[in-house]
């Protein structure tokens, strides 16, 4: 019964000892822009370059305009999963595939 009852107390002393431990979650980096929010909307940004309006914005029309995407712009740092940070929209990320007027060439 001794080894019995040590058990008890081993697996009562861990169970304690786990609840003493903080738990560890991790920070999610800023939202992704969806393309509804408003200064999305003011720079024409899409997630997918492809559905750019090039009527509406023709600085990504032609063979130029088809070379344009977030992760080639100056304002872009490359983040994880395809997103990255955009200097021109501060606290949100943007798909690295995605396209807004904002766009300078990098380098």
């Amino acid at each position: 019964m001794t080894q019995t009852r040590r058990n008890f107390l081993n697996s009562g002393i861990a169970l304690w000892a786990t609840s003493l431990i903080p738990s560890v979650s991790i920070a999610a980096g800023p939202p992704e822009l969806e393309e509804s929010d408003p200064i999305a909307v003011a720079l024409g940004y899409k997630k997918d370059a492809n559905a750019v309006d090039t009527a509406k914005y023709p600085k990504r029309a032609g063979d130029a305009g088809a070379k344009q995407f977030c992760s080639n712009c100056a304002l872009y740092s490359a983040g994880a999963n395809g997103l990255g940070g955009c200097t021109a929209i501060p606290g949100k990320q943007v798909a690295g595939a995605g396209w807004c007027n904002a766009w300078i060439p990098a380098g």
